[in-house]
């Protein structure tokens, strides 16, 4: 029952580290939601020395305290733990830098017109060109269904029904504003829409999910054809590894936050919490009231160097 509360993929996260929790439990006696602070410390030690970095650590902290009748959290021992190990050995980023979108977007520009491309880049362009616009990770995107898809006169609005990570009790769904862009057309999100509705309309059948395959037969698509559509477009406009599909997310916030969208904006676009400060004590900017799919199009030139973003 106490499962149900958590996200699939956090589910899948920490079913590793409570299965060695258990383990761990079951060869010294011990009752796993019973487990002491003393218990978790050994544990924790343990894991360490085999050489768990301090994430993995913290997550099987995070998950133990889901199932055990000690509050770990508030617990200053295993605090005092977590400072110490961050001091020898500090978690890093998953990513030092990040692109500058403008490069992804020099490439989309050139995968035009519109008519006269392929289903396959066709789809590919629309799903980086949502991803790089809204900030929104895969599972999100993956989650668009056509009847949540609303037409307005300045462009569109997608509503998100399902469950997502983010999602919270009194929290509302994420909504995506795509306003029409005619500085470029060839950058206009809702312009890529209509047209990917139109070429798949006689193709999808009752399918209500918006991204479907490619090739015969056209049937809705998964999360990791979603990755792997960016992963394809990020390479093909000379973005490699590390970047994954992912980093269009990081590549997204950094570039809107230094065209000056203010914080509030960029933390609603991207789903942090109120309480989340981890943007705001990085960056400074000036507020300014813009949009942020628009900001994020009308990028400067490439900087010589890429923009130093912390983990987001």
């Amino acid at each position: 029952m106490l499962e149900a509360s958590l996200a699939p993929s956090t589910q899948a996260q920490y079913s590793s580290p409570l299965n060695r929790w258990h383990s761990f439990c079951t060869e010294k006696g011990i009752d796993p939601t019973q487990g002491t602070a003393s218990h978790l410390l050994n544990f924790l030690t343990a894991w360490h020395g085999e050489g768990a970095s301090y994430g993995t650590l913290n997550s099987a902290r995070a998950a133990i305290s889901l199932i055990s009748v000690e509050n770990f959290s508030a617990d200053k021992l295993i605090s005092r733990f977590f400072e110490a190990l961050y001091r020898l050995q500090p978690p890093k980023p998953r990513y030092a830098f990040t692109w500058d979108a403008q490069r992804l977007l020099d490439h989309v520009e050139q995968l035009w017109p519109l008519d006269g491309i392929p289903l396959a880049v066709l789809s590919r362009r629309l799903v980086a060109l949502l991803a790089i616009t809204t900030a929104k990770r895969v599972d999100e995107l993956f989650k668009i269904e056509l009847p949540n898809i609303r037409q307005t006169a300045a462009g569109f609005e997608i509503g998100i029904s399902a469950l997502i990570k983010t999602s919270r009790p009194g929290a509302p769904p994420p909504l995506l504003s795509l306003p029409f862009f005619p500085q470029n057309p060839k950058l206009c999100v809702p312009t890529t829409l209509l047209r990917y509705l139109e070429a798949t309309r006689s193709l999808r059948g009752d399918i209500r999910q918006l991204f479907i395959a490619t090739v015969p037969p056209y049937k809705a698509v998964g999360k990791e054809t979603l990755r792997r559509w960016i992963k394809t477009t990020l390479r093909d406009a000379g973005i490699e590894a590390p970047f994954s599909s992912h980093s269009t997310r990081h590549a997204a916030v950094s570039t809107a936050f230094r065209n000056g969208v203010d914080i509030h904006t960029i933390y609603q676009t991207a789903n942090w919490s109120a309480r989340s400060r981890v943007l705001a004590a990085h960056y400074h900017r000036p507020i300014q009231e813009r949009s942020f799919a628009h900001a994020v199009l009308q990028a400067p030139p490439s900087a010589t160097n890429p923009s130093v973003v912390n983990s987001l």
